[in-house]
């Protein structure tokens, strides 16, 4: 089990990295188009494209990893005020939602990707190939499956740092 958590956290670390790479291309992309444009008149004329795919890939590439270390949106305010055995009713329904969300994600942009790939799908301007693209969302929520399970088998030890006091339950 402890090479499986290593190698998650490896794995989405990595790609967190290489969607703030991109993230990185795209705002130099956006910033070197935007002063090629008011400078000389002509800008480069795929950024635009360009730059929605390399935000895809910033999108898509970090959410395994900020899901990884709990820094996703949650309603702590509302959890927090809970008893601890209901947290953890809570905890495990919405590690259930979020399953099944990705599951449904992972199938409907797996077949749009296929779809893509099958019809050899272009962007309009430049012509990128899209389908390497789209395989970063089901990847990415493959990943955040991956994710969950990992956080769902972790040893009540690390658990009990996110209780609430018992001073403050009674």
């Amino acid at each position: 089990m402890h090479i499986f958590g290593k190698l998650i956290d490896k794995l989405t670390y990595s790609l967190f990295l290489i969607g703030v790479m991109g993230g990185i291309g795209m705002t130099l992309l956006v910033f070197v188009s935007t002063v090629l444009r008011y400078v000389i008149g002509r800008p480069i004329y795929f950024s635009n494209e360009l730059a929605g795919l390399l935000f895809l890939s910033l999108t898509f590439l970090t959410i395994p990893h900020v899901l990884n270390i709990g820094r996703h949106i949650r309603i702590d305010l509302a959890v927090n005020s809970l008893r601890p055995p209901m947290k953890r009713v809570t905890g495990l329904f919405s590690s259930f939602v979020l399953i099944a969300f990705s599951l449904i994600f992972i199938y409907e942009s797996w077949d749009f990707m296929r779809f893509s790939l099958m019809i050899d799908a272009r962007s309009d301007i430049s012509g990128i190939l899209l389908w390497p693209w789209m395989i970063l969302m089901p990847l990415s929520f493959t990943l955040c499956i991956l994710v969950q399970i990992r956080h769902g088998l972790r040893s009540p030890e690390l658990s009990k740092s996110n209780t609430v006091p018992a001073e403050v339950t009674s």
